[in-house]
C-alpha cells in the first residue's frame, strides 16, 4: 500500500524537497536529521544552548547571561540551535502544516530528557498554548504537536489545556526584548478547573523554539500560581534574538 501510494502520491521532504523513498517511512529524509547539529553532553542548564565540545554542563552562558531570573524556570532542555537544518524542520511544522515532524524532535527531546535525569522529576507535561484566533488560524499548536508523543515516550501525564492565552498578543519575532517581555506580561492563565492537577507537580513545559523566553517566563509563571512545584522547559531549538522565525 505504501509502495503504490509513493507512486501516485508521493510524499516529498518539506526541509530538502525530494521525493521519499519507500524504505524511508519518517517524515523528513534521514539525511536532515543527521545534519542536526544536536546538543549532546556540552550545555547550558539555564538556557539549554549547546556549548563548545569539552565544555561539559554549564549553569549559564553568553546566551542567557542577561536573563537573571532563568526564564521562570528551574533548566530548560534544548535539541539543538535555530539554525540549518533545525530551523527548516520547525518552519515546516508551524507554517508548512508537517505535523509529523513533531516526532523526531520529540524523541530527541525525550533521549535528552532520560540522559540528563529530568524526566525522573517531571510529574506532568503542558504544551505553552497558542492564543484561539492563531491556533485556528495555524490549524495547530506546534507545542502541543511536540509535548503529545513526548509525554507517551516518557510515561507521563498531558495536560494539554492547562493553560490558556488571557489575550492576543503580537508576533515576538517583530518585537525588542523589552517589548518582548511587555507584549506576553499576563498573558497566560491556568484554567481553573485543572489547576488541582498542577499544584504540587514538576512540570514539563513545552515549546518550539526559545529566543529571549519571554513567552516561556510568563508561562511558567501562570504555572507556579497555580500551585506548581517547579517548571523545566523543553524546546526543539534555542534561538537567537537576530535569528529569522
Amino acid at each position: 500500500m505504501r509502495a503504490l501510494l509513493d507512486i501516485f502520491l508521493p510524499r516529498h521532504c518539506p526541509v530538502s524537497g525530494r521525493p521519499l523513498l519507500t524504505d524511508e517511512p519518517g517524515p523528513v529524509a534521514p539525511e536532515v536529521l543527521r545534519a542536526l547539529e544536536v546538543c549532546g553532553s556540552d550545555y547550558c542548564a539555564r538556557c539549554g544552548a549547546p556549548q563548545g565540545a569539552g565544555v561539559g554542563r554549564v549553569g549559564s552562558c553568553d546566551s542567557c547571561r542577561d536573563a537573571t531570573d532563568g526564564f521562570g524556570a528551574d533548566g530548560i532542555t534544548a535539541v539543538g540551535r535555530y539554525t540549518e537544518p533545525m530551523r527548516g524542520l520547525c518552519k515546516a511544522m508551524k507554517f508548512g502544516n508537517a505535523r509529523d515532524i513533531a516526532l523526531p524532535l520529540a524523541a530527541f527531546l525525550a533521549q535528552m530528557l532520560l540522559d540528563r535525569g529530568v524526566a525522573a522529576g517531571v510529574d506532568v507535561v503542558v504544551p505553552l498554548p497558542l492564543h484561539v484566533l492563531r491556533h485556528f488560524e495555524r490549524g495547530c499548536n506546534q507545542a502541543e504537536l511536540i509535548a503529545r508523543p513526548l509525554a507517551r515516550a516518557l510515561n507521563k501525564p498531558l495536560l494539554s489545556r492547562a493553560l490558556r492565552r488571557a489575550r492576543g498578543t503580537d508576533r515576538q519575532a517583530r518585537l525588542s526584548p523589552l517589548q518582548r517581555r511587555r507584549n506576553v506580561e499576563n498573558a497566560f492563565v491556568a484554567r481553573p478547573r485543572l489547576a488541582p492537577r498542577l499544584a504540587g507537580r514538576h512540570v514539563l513545559l513545552v515549546d518550539d523554539v526559545l529566543t529571549t523566553g519571554a513567552t516561556f517566563a510568563a508561562a511558567a509563571t501562570a504555572l507556579r500560581q497555580a500551585g506548581a512545584a517547579s517548571v523545566h522547559g523543553a524546546v526543539a531549538a534555542r534561538a537567537a534574538l537576530d535569528d529569522d522565525r
